[in-house]
């Protein structure tokens, strides 16, 4: 068995407009989920703190109060720090290629290992193949940077590794 053999090489270039698409993606992806839990248990904090008023529970209205200040702190601030930090950081690199090679359980990137039952989701664009590692991190794998095998192949290939978590996704980002 060829078990060590690569059945796919890519080297992705990573620069600031495919960063860019990608957290369009991510953001047009996983958005509104994150927008309606944060209305839902704000609306739920705010009750309990307008209940805990009328009734004049001073120490209970306290805690809600900072309840709520700390999950909207926790759901706006840090989330916008870190893509702040992450930009900061992707900046520092710019125009950095990454080589991926595709083997028949694993893929390697900078000589880390990384498996396909692992992978929390996998979707298509038009452009790039977004191998999410959990539900933030992603690696962006350009349809163009196949040096062997093609886009067509691997787009057939990683459907059968990740069948569940494999999605093709129209871009709205790419209008170039």
């Amino acid at each position: 068995m060829k078990k060590n053999n690569p059945l796919f090489k890519n080297v992705t270039k990573y620069s600031d407009q495919s960063y860019q698409k990608f957290v369009n993606f991510h953001t047009n992806k996983y958005n509104m989920s994150y927008k309606f839990y944060t209305i839902v248990i704000s609306i739920l904090i705010v009750y309990c703190f307008i209940l805990n008023i009328m009734q004049k529970n001073i120490g209970l209205t306290l805690i809600f109060l900072a309840m709520l200040v700390g999950f909207l702190i926790m759901r706006i601030y840090i989330p916008a720090k870190e893509y702040l930090k992450n930009k900061k950081r992707f900046s520092n690199n710019q125009s950095s290629f990454f080589t991926f090679i595709f083997y028949n359980f694993y893929f390697t990137i900078n000589d880390r290992r990384f498996y396909y039952f692992k992978l929390h989701k996998v979707f298509e664009t038009s452009d790039y193949f977004y191998l999410y590692v959990n539900e933030d991190t992603a690696f962006l794998v350009s349809k163009n940077g196949f040096k062997m095998g093609n886009a067509t192949e691997f787009t057939e290939f990683i459907k059968k590794k990740c069948l569940l978590k494999y999605s093709r996704q129209k871009d709205s980002t790419s209008q170039n």
